[in-house]
């Protein structure tokens, strides 16, 4: 289980993050917030490259930095850069030796081909978006009980987008946990087991089912007649059934997302 308990985080007297706290063992959970919201902070504490000034995280038991912990985790930064001059095989394989990890040649080579990616290419001349795919193939193949992913898919197109999402979905069922930041709500929507709602601090942890309720404090349909989009409570479907041109439906997470940001602005 990873255990975020009151953390805080400040630079030069500005606020990042103040009093953080949740725990989380499996499934995905969607870290989601606006630009400058302290997203990569907390990710960078929960996996060690920042210390907490107040509270403490723990990855079953070990602190970020303990080496039990390290073990434990694959880490894809926001900013993510390849090895220099490495092939794209040899970058896979020398993430993977370096966790001590042997005997998966055929997987490397099965998510090369999966990502359409040269395994003979030098990474230092490939575009922006394939030097991604490298260093998401090269987490992976570290096995690692958690993931923790910042922005995974920023610059990538559908197909691979999509790709990913079925690697994650899949993981997620094994019973990996997996914690990442998007800016793709459709991508949230997709893959969220759990959202967590983030300005500085915790606004909102829980399902999107829970956080339905949380925003509109009961439980609410969206109603879109010709171009007009109405939230409406169950009971009042029965007013709209009868109407050409009608959809019902739950509300989406961009939909979610927007309303608790304008309500708590």
């Amino acid at each position: 289980m990873i255990e975020v308990n009151h953390v805080s985080k400040s630079f030069n007297g500005n606020v990042i993050n103040e009093d953080v706290s949740f725990k989380f063992d499996r499934g995905i959970l969607v870290i989601l917030g606006p630009n400058g919201a302290g997203k990569t902070t907390l990710l960078r504490q929960i996996y060690g490259d920042l210390k907490c000034d107040k509270g403490e995280i723990l990855i079953d038991g070990f602190k970020p930095n303990e080496r039990r912990a390290k073990k434990l985790l694959g880490i894809m930064p926001q900013n993510a850069e390849p090895i220099f001059n490495l092939t794209v095989y040899d970058h896979i394989k020398l993430f993977a030796k370096m966790r001590g990890i042997k005997g998966n040649d055929t997987k490397i080579r099965e998510m090369i081909k999966l990502f359409d990616l040269d395994p003979k290419k030098r990474v230092n001349n490939l575009s922006g978006g394939q030097k991604r795919k490298v260093m998401l193939t090269s987490v992976l193949a570290l096995e690692p009980k958690y993931f923790i992913l910042d922005e995974p898919t920023v610059g990538l197109d559908l197909e691979s987008r999509n790709i990913i999402h079925e690697i994650l979905i899949k993981l997620s069922k094994e019973g990996k946990g997996i914690i990442l930041t998007t800016h793709y709500l459709e991508e949230a929507e997709k893959l969220a087991d759990s959202v967590i709602l983030f300005n500085r601090r915790i606004l909102f942890d829980g399902s999107k089912e829970e956080l339905i309720r949380k925003v509109f404090n009961e439980d609410i349909y969206v109603v879109k007649v010709g171009d007009k989009k109405l939230f409406i409570k169950k009971e009042e479907i029965s007013k709209y059934i009868y109407l050409n041109d009608i959809e019902i439906r739950r509300p989406t997470l961009e939909e979610l997302y927007y309303e608790f940001f304008g309500k708590s602005n």
